[in-house]
């Protein structure tokens, strides 16, 4: 064992250092109260009742695991047709997705921080929060696109990927986001503020279910079930799956809009649509 801590370098003077505790101590939160990992199920989508409640301890890599276990245990499975026999299911968030969300968020998370790191699901939407927010140079738009690994713990960081946790080039968000769209939910959404970071899962919703009420048209359900599940819409697209010429698209999209379902992303000639947050 101390061989393996020395090749990692997490001692310091023949002291061991704070992620050597977290990577390998068995009670690490006698001496770290933050390192505990909390995971919470509520009723519906607000902080109200809890079904279901765990706080984890031991160690980082062990807590990983534990938080996956209590995930799968309060998330379905979804039934999936693919042509006119198959039946294929598959979890209602991509667990890989899910996986690489709290891998990150324990990696990455501020440790002089006296916040933990926290799982919550709730009936439409699973997040994840950590203390600590982005470096001052990175921005969650970076996080959408090819960005450089910059991690605040980098011993933790470093031994995260020598038992391929984390590939530390800056590709996990990436992964995360492509893991969502093959599995057909919506892309997760990250979130940064002074203190921590949050990201956020959304569960598949059916429009029609979300929408029904508004008397929409059925080409307008079907577009509207495209970005929910895409997270936006161009105009071509909504003529396609719609079903209709350009003037009517263009139309049915403005009233979408002055009805505050849809917002108008982007500017000039590039330009989309996605769902407004706070819609019916």
């Amino acid at each position: 064992m101390q061989q393996a801590l020395n090749q990692l370098d997490l001692t310091r003077n023949g002291q061991l250092t704070v992620a050597a505790l977290l990577l390998f101590g068995q009670r690490p939160q006698h001496f770290l109260v933050q390192g505990y990992l909390r995971c919470g199920r509520f009723k519906g989508n607000s902080e109200v009742e809890f079904l279901d409640m765990k706080v984890i301890e031991g160690d980082i890599v062990a807590q990983v695991e534990e938080a996956m276990a209590f995930v799968q245990r309060n998330i379905r499975m979804a039934a999936k047709i693919e042509g006119q026999l198959a039946r294929k299911e598959r979890w209602e968030y991509p667990l890989d997705a899910v996986r690489e969300g709290i891998i990150n968020a324990v990696c990455h998370r501020d440790y002089a921080d006296s916040g933990n790191v926290v799982v919550k699901i709730f009936d439409d939407q699973l997040e994840i929060w950590n203390p600590g927010s982005l470096p001052l140079d990175l921005t969650v738009d970076d996080l959408r696109k090819s960005h450089e690994s910059k991690p605040r713990n980098k011993l933790i960081a470093r031994a995260f990927f020598l038992i391929k946790y984390i590939e530390q080039f800056g590709t996990g968000t990436g992964r995360m986001i492509s893991d969502c769209r093959e599995a057909g939910v919506p892309e997760p959404e990250f979130e940064s503020r002074a203190s921590s970071f949050r990201t956020i899962f959304y569960r598949t919703i059916s429009a029609e279910r979300k929408f029904g009420s508004l008397g929409l048209k059925e080409g307008q359900v079907k577009a509207l079930q495209h970005a929910l599940n895409k997270g936006k819409i161009s105009r071509l697209e909504y003529e396609q799956i719609a079903g209709v010429k350009s003037a009517t698209a263009k139309r049915q999209i403005a009233d979408l809009v002055k009805k505050r379902i849809l917002a108008k992303k982007g500017s000039g000639t590039v330009f989309w649509y996605e769902i407004v947050k706070d819609n019916p």
